[in-house]
């Protein structure tokens, strides 16, 4: 380096010195031997991998060779690897640097090139000017190239931006604006990989309402519908396509709760409301989230299915385990009540269980429902005695929503897709009774205020002290609701009649009794061979 330079070493930038010195290790100076070039298909894949930076980069490098005005110089794009991907600018200059190799394809490594702006910026990942005799080989001396990297946004060297013209022809503003040239890149290369990180996050985030079970839909201050998902499109049966941008007002009637938090803005978690959309009344229950923006509050809105909260809430509710395999059955009694038990399972006509207190009415209706096609669903007992007033019939069939309080679901629809249980029917007043019979005829339920009928899909196990025959001719009890229950009965003897099962639930009873208490058998068969049979109910023998 010393020698080309006479005494102008304190001018020379240490990384082209340092870059002499690398060179002057393996090759000549005077020997030029025109770059290697990439050719056919590895080309086209180097080009490919580099697609964004060749489309941002041509456009900059065309806007800045517009605005030379036909100066007699180059520009190039080049890759990390510094292999040209594309060049434009004045044509006599291209064909001067065609003769001496530099073609698109052509790789300007260090180790091919020697010392040269255009392998050192992105060697080194900063701006670099290499001119006359700074330039290793001599092949290159008469001309100036200015080069700047150009990075991606994570920081990386993404490739680089060159400007190459005869050193006669230099100007102190070159390198400044292949610099300019590359940040421009730069950015838009950041903005593209932010545009298209936040179009994955959005698709992302679509993707995810789509999948849930809940209908969403958001709308603006406006009330112009911006999104709905496929879920509440179907609910509110509507066309998802036609309604984007309508207000959310002339899609569907919204009902009085809703309008009321949207006018004053406010949250609503899990209401039950109905809609009116199509000419059609949709139950739904749903949640509201205002969202507050500088021109007013936008909205989000979960629709959750009235069926799916149905189950969400029942599946806790009675979850019952007693089985008839549970049932001991050794003697001929228990095996009729388990056949008969058994038989009653295979349709959703309702059961009358009839028989004294204590004789294992809920027990048996527990291990109708286990067998059955409900087991899965929810298994709902109800004492009929504390709907014996009136008063109480709201607590039984439910409540509409109103504008001054959310609605109530009824003991029906808490056992729907499962088993009702009702013990003592008898006490059930005409109202209710009436109510159940459209229940057990129709399948469906008229809240108490309310006009609109609700489908409920329950099975019914009906269980009595008493003789409703009697009730029904004392006008007691419905006459109807007699006959629907009484399609499928089964009665259940107290133990005083059936004896010969004592010894069997006795032996069943004292088993369970071991494995809960780990009570050794010896003790437990002293306590058999000293038990005297009275006569009386299971629930005594217990």
């Amino acid at each position: 380096m010393a020698a080309h330079t006479q005494g102008a070493e304190k001018d020379i930038p240490s990384i082209i010195e340092q870059s002499w010195f690398r060179c002057g290790k393996f090759m000549q100076r005077d020997n030029w031997q025109p770059p290697h070039q990439a050719q056919g298909l590895t080309f086209q894949s180097i080009c490919r991998r580099k697609t964004q930076l060749l489309t941002l980069a041509q456009t900059a490098l065309e806007d800045a060779w517009e605005y030379m005005d036909g100066r007699p110089c180059v520009l190039f794009i080049l890759d990390e690897s510094a292999c040209i991907l594309s060049r434009c600018g004045s044509p006599q200059t291209l064909a001067q640097l065609e003769a001496l190799g530099f073609l698109d394809g052509s790789y300007c490594a260090e180790s091919i090139i020697g010392s040269c702006a255009l392998s050192l910026a992105s060697m080194q990942g900063q701006p670099i000017k290499t001119t006359g005799a700074q330039h290793f080989k001599q092949a290159l001396s008469p001309w100036t190239f200015c080069s700047a990297p150009v990075y991606d946004n994570q920081g990386h060297t993404f490739g680089s931006v060159c400007l190459g013209c005869l050193a006669v022809d230099d100007t102190s503003s070159d390198l400044a604006l292949t610099l300019a040239i590359a940040r421009e890149v730069g950015n838009s290369l950041l903005t593209d990989s932010l545009l298209a990180e936040s179009n994955r996050h959005l698709n992302q985030m679509y993707g995810l309402l789509e999948s849930m079970e809940d209908g969403v839909m958001a709308w603006n201050e406006s009330g112009g519908l911006q999104f709905m998902n496929l879920q509440a499109a179907k609910l509110l049966h509507l066309d998802g396509q036609t309604s984007q941008g309508r207000n959310i007002h002339d899609l569907v009637t919204l009902p009085a709760v809703l309008r009321r938090a949207i006018k004053q803005a406010r949250e609503l978690n899990h209401v039950e409301v109905t809609f009116e959309s199509q000419h059609q009344f949709i139950d739904a229950v749903i949640t509201l989230k205002p969202i507050a923006e500088e021109e007013g509050s936008s909205f989000i809105l979960l629709l959750h299915p009235m069926e799916q909260m149905r189950q969400l809430m029942t599946s806790q509710l009675g979850k019952v385990s007693y089985t008839f395999a549970q049932m001991p059955a050794e003697d001929a009694q228990t095996r009729r009540l388990i056949h008969f038990g058994r038989q009653s399972t295979k349709g959703n006509f309702p059961v009358l269980l009839c028989g004294e207190e204590g004789v294992g009415k809920e027990l048996l209706s527990q291990a109708i429902h286990n067998e059955s096609e409900r087991a899965a669903g929810p298994y709902i007992a109800v004492n009929c005695q504390l709907y014996a007033d009136s008063g109480m019939a709201q607590d039984f069939m439910g409540s509409a929503s109103t504008d001054d309080r959310n609605g109530q679901l009824s003991r029906l629809e808490l056992a729907n897709g499962g088993t009702l249980f009702l013990e003592k029917i008898e006490y059930l007043v005409p109202e209710l009774q009436s109510a159940l019979l459209q229940v057990i005829k129709h399948g469906v339920l008229t809240r108490m205020d309310a006009r609109r009928m609700i489908p409920v899909d329950v099975k019914v196990i009906a269980a009595t002290t008493t003789n409703l025959a009697t009730l029904v001719e004392q006008n007691r009890f419905s006459r109807q609701l007699y006959y629907a229950l009484h399609s499928f009965e089964i009665v259940l003897p107290a133990l005083r009649e059936r004896r010969s099962s004592i010894p069997s639930l006795v032996n069943n009873r004292l088993r369970s009794l071991e494995q809960r208490f780990s009570t050794g058998s010896n003790l437990m068969t002293t306590c058999w061979r000293n038990w005297l049979p009275t006569p009386g109910r299971a629930m005594t023998l217990n």
